[in-house]
């Protein structure tokens, strides 16, 4: 599900964003959340108090209460992942605005058309592409980039996710959700036995019945799960040779 705040002090504005991203998730398919702000300052109370993160953020930089280049430096400050469309009647700010990062500008009044593409090419990005895994734990919503994970361990229905920097990421699944979720975006993820998924981008060596992993961590494959990943490395090598 992508996650998108709107924040603009005017109302009228707000709502033409929102009809058209609901309206174009609607047409294609997109599970689509959208949150709506009059203001920088309760958009940095959410990120602050309620531990929000989104996927985009539409942000208006003439603003009164805060104005969108200081709510954007503080939302950096949080959450570098974030994508950031600014909003300006002005094309003046854009030097200082590129301090962090923005995705892109919309002029007003703003052309629809362009919303759209803006729109769908984050989409393609975050869930085409799988750039995050995004979860869930208790109230609070997660991402970490896919490139990061290692691999995920099970214990019953907790998961762990362990990332490439040693850190540890926390949620409630089940290990053969994750496996599907994975295979539907096409990331390269093995099954080397009941309770664990690696991600073959660690792996820097792989035997008959266990793999090592760039940390020098070892890991046996269980006897079930031998054949056919050994036909899956064959594979994997020959398309590479080619």
């Amino acid at each position: 599900m992508l996650r998108v705040a709107i924040c603009d002090d005017e109302i009228g504005f707000t709502t033409k964003i929102e009809d058209i991203i609901l309206r174009v998730s609607r047409a294609n398919g997109i599970k689509v959340e959208v949150s709506v702000f009059f203001d920088g300052i309760t958009l940095l109370n959410d990120y602050m108090h309620n531990n929000a993160r989104y996927d985009l953020v539409f942000l208006d930089i003439e603003m009164k209460q805060m104005d969108g280049l200081e709510t954007a430096r503080k939302i950096r400050e949080m959450d570098e992942l974030v994508y950031l469309i600014y909003v300006t009647s002005y094309s003046s700010y854009a030097l200082e605005a590129y301090e962090v990062h923005p995705f892109q500008f919309l002029v007003k009044p703003i052309e629809e058309d362009l919303v759209i593409k803006y729109y769908m090419m984050i989409h393609s990005k975050i869930i085409s592409d799988a750039i995050f895994y995004d979860y869930k734990y208790k109230k609070d919503y997660y991402k970490v980039w896919v490139s990061d994970i290692m691999y995920f361990e099970s214990d019953r229905r907790v998961i762990n996710i362990v990332l490439s920097d040693g850190s540890k990421r926390v949620y409630y699944d089940k290990l053969s959700k994750v496996e599907e979720r994975l295979g539907k975006q096409r990331i390269d993820f093995w099954r080397i036995h009941r309770s664990l998924l690696v991600n073959v981008k660690y792996i820097v060596k792989k035997a008959y019945d266990y793999v090592v992993l760039s940390d020098g961590t070892v890991f046996y494959i269980s006897e079930d799960r031998r054949k056919d990943l050994n036909e899956r490395y064959a594979t994997m090598i020959e398309k590479e040779m080619e």
